[in-house]
């Protein structure tokens, strides 16, 4: 068995690290290490202060093929193999002898920051809090002192601060530590997953090539084109706003104008641009702000930031960011790009020609070329974001999407035999109607016939698909038809006219309900809005009856295993298998992979009556008695408990208690199996030669020279299923060319 080296770097250098990322971090000439706490096998705790050579025993456990385990282990590797390597001698350390304790805990859907994994872990040892100031002190640069050169980095040194660099060390060795305990008490990860790690951290190492000369003239085309509508705003308003940014100022100004603002996000300014009653002057003055909103164009300087000397951002892909194994992007965000325009979607436009006209940095050059609409700068800069990727000289993007994989996921998982059919059809004849229009006919109480591609009714199919698969009722129908600009009051009428008289009847008095009992949605949506969303969830149910019948099944599986540890139910034909033990929910997937749910429990869940209010809901014991004590609730009988597990907040990074009810296990295991089927495109790719740079979701993309590979041969090598996934219908589309693009 290999060695185990844990370690702990701390290091100095002038450039931002949480702004441009370990690799430009590490290869600056600025950024050198100053100590390193480690251990070998768990034996005596050793250190490394700067200027000291390689410690022997720490060489000869490299060069011997240690593994070396760290906590972000990509920043410990990097300033070994970019740093100590090539100035101090140390030797290079192979990515195939790495392992990151951040990874193991992701895994376990525990937090990724040390300091909060240890609080969870409950080690004996936590991360010391005087490490920020230590950090700063030390690592950071200071001000220049009278007669130093300003244009260079100045540091304080460990011998004008002896204490503090003391303390410093200290800290060192308690981080080392602290990683060493969490790694004992975190079930490592497969050797599956750990390839897949090191596949992931060979993927941020190749980078993706950015177009930094369109990038830079792009950024300057920007402030001239914003400057300009800050022009038009201040004419608009009679100077009252100055600039397209202050959006305070804007809305005061239109209320002032006797017109109602509820915001001035995209959609509100969407819905008041519909309205036909507005002034003249007040919808100019909203348009240049839709205008000037583009905050997806913060990525062009975050491009540059990321970019090390080659022009390629590394580091872009954080594996396991979500609980369910999925990638995330950080920095630059490749994952977030912005959606396109319709008017940009269907101009098709040249883009060796389109870029081009952005390197003139004329905001009235890309206007005379392609018109008023589609040629507004920041919208066609921000439509053509993706093309500011490109490969190589000599080289192509090779890039292909997975086909609708949540929803043939889920209905593979589900036992969705109708659609299966269908997905399969669509694939052997992709003139056949689509998911969306099978959707909507569902939803519209007609034929797939008779929804065309250009009827509207497709469109609320599409949303219906994004939406709803996962429990998700009239709330999240209109958080995803905002999104897709769709809006809900032209669906009511012949939503009302398709349907019979009970479903008319469930939706009034769906509505009847959420008004009774006072729920937000009530108050985003009219009567109108409401029922019509509520007739597409029940027309998208009825469509689907195995994927709803799966909620109930996923929910009542985890309640089994709470009650019975140590035992294994097995639900969805025994694609989906659920265990508790060890403090965890185990999800055991297809692939054999597990998705981790901590600290589990069992809530005792009640039936409640609100007063006022008609219907009865359901809700935890000791909430319900809390309302019944103060005379605002009526608990009427026991219901099926629930099961509450400890997780990390997508949103603030902290870890909270929630509950599992089956559209989120639904959510969870589609999205995991997804990830799973990308994983295994990933690697068939890089096994046949092409070198994957990066991925979107469900999207891979890849870089090879001009005139090797094959679109078609790459479709279907990411597309061969592994055992586990027999039977389902997996397709991709696929392109390739200079510059990266959404097809």
């Amino acid at each position: 068995m290999a060695d185990l080296v844990e370690i702990d770097f701390e290091t100095r250098g002038s450039v931002d690290l949480p702004t441009c990322g370990a690799y430009v971090y590490a290869a600056h000439p600025d950024t050198d290490g100053l100590m390193a706490a480690y251990w070998i096998n768990h034996g005596p705790k050793r250190r490394w202060v700067k200027g000291q050579p390689c410690p022997e025993d720490l060489r000869a456990a490299i060069e011997g093929g240690a593994i070396v385990e760290a906590h972000n282990n990509q920043f410990e590797r990097l300033i070994i193999n970019l740093v100590l390597h090539p100035r101090h001698g140390w030797p290079f350390l192979p990515l195939e002898q790495c392992s990151c304790t951040a990874a193991t805990a992701a895994a376990l859907s525990l937090p990724r920051s040390l300091g909060k994994l240890a609080l969870v872990l409950d080690l004996p040892v936590q991360k010391d809090k005087e490490g920020k100031r230590l950090i700063n002190l030390f690592s950071k640069p200071r001000p220049p002192r009278p007669g130093e050169d300003p244009s260079v980095a100045h540091f304080n040194q460990p011998e004008e601060l002896p204490e503090d660099f003391a303390a410093f060390q200290s800290y060192n060795d308690d981080d080392m530590v602290v990683e060493a305990e969490a790694a004992k008490r975190m079930v490592p990860l497969s050797d599956s997953e750990l390839d897949l790690w090191r596949i992931s951290e060979r993927i941020n190492d190749r980078g993706i090539r950015i177009d930094r000369a369109s990038v830079r003239a792009a950024l300057r085309l920007v402030e001239k084109a914003k400057s300009l509508l800050d022009q038009e705003m201040r004419t608009a308003t009679g100077g009252a706003v100055t600039a397209v940014t202050q959006v305070g100022k804007l809305r005061s100004w239109v209320e002032a104008q006797g017109v109602e603002l509820a915001s001035t996000t995209k959609a509100d300014i969407e819905d008041l641009l519909e309205r036909d009653d507005i002034p003249a002057h007040v919808r100019r003055a909203v348009e240049i702000r839709q205008e000037g909103a583009k905050s997806s164009l913060g990525k062009l300087p975050a491009f540059l930031r990321r970019a090390s000397a080659d022009g390629r951002i590394r580091g872009a892909f954080l594996y396991h960011a979500a609980s369910t194994g999925r990638w995330s992007s950080t920095g630059a965000q490749l994952h977030n790009l912005p959606r396109v325009r319709k008017v940009y979607e269907e101009a098709k436009l040249d883009r060796r020609v389109l870029f081009e006209a952005i390197r003139t940095e004329s905001p009235e050059w890309l206007r005379f070329l392609y018109g008023d609409e589609l040629g507004r700068p920041l919208h066609l800069i921000s439509d053509a974001i993706r093309g500011f990727i490109w490969a190589a000289p000599g080289h192509d993007i090779l890039d292909a999407d997975y086909s609708g994989i949540e929803g043939v996921t889920a209905a593979w998982g589900c036992g969705e035999d109708w659609k299966i059919q269908a997905i399969r059809e669509i694939a052997a004849d992709p003139n056949l109607p689509d998911l969306y229009r099978h959707a909507a006919a569902g939803i519209f109480n007609t034929t797939t016939d008779a929804v065309t591609k250009k009827d509207p009714r497709r469109q609320v199919g599409k949303v219906s698909e994004l939406s709803l698969q996962y429990q998700g009722g009239p709330g999240a129908f209109r958080s995803m038809a905002r999104n897709y600009s769709l809006k809900l009051l032209p669906i009511y009428e012949p939503a009302w006219a398709a349907a019979d008289e009970e479903r008319r009847e469930k939706a009034i008095k769906r509505y009847e309900t959420v008004v009774k009992q006072n729920a937000p949605i009530a108050a985003l949506l009219s009567r109108e809005e409401f029922i019509a969303a509520e007739l597409v969830k029940i027309g998208w149910r009825r469509k689907h009856p195995a994927i709803v019948a799966s909620w109930e099944t996923l929910a009542d599986a985890t309640i089994e295993a709470m009650i019975a540890p140590g035992s294994t139910i097995s639900v969805l034909g025994g694609k989906a298998k659920f265990l508790f033990r060890n403090g965890f929910l185990w999800l055991r997937l297809p692939s054999g992979r597990c998705l981790a749910y901590g600290s589990p429990r069992l809530k005792q869940q009640v039936w409640v009556r609100l007063s006022g209010v008609d219907a009865a809901e359901t809700m935890g014991r000791d909430e319900a008695e809390k309302l019944e004590r103060q005379g605002l609730a009526t608990i009427e009988s026991t219901a099926k408990p629930a099961v509450t597990v400890l997780g990390t907040n997508s949103q603030s990074g902290k870890l909270h208690r929630y509950a599992l009810y089956g559209g989120l296990l639904l959510e969870n295991w589609t999205q995991a199996v997804a990830r799973d089927l990308l994983a295994n495109g990933i690697r068939k790719a890089e096994a046949a030669g092409y070198p994957v740079v990066g991925h979107v979701h469900d999207e891979i993309l890849t870089e090879v020279p001009r005139g090797w590979g094959d679109v078609a041969e790459f479709e279907r090598l990411i597309c061969e299923l592994p055992d586990w996934a027999e039977g389902l219908p997996l397709t991709a589309g696929g392109w390739r060319g200079k510059r990266f693009r959404k097809d």
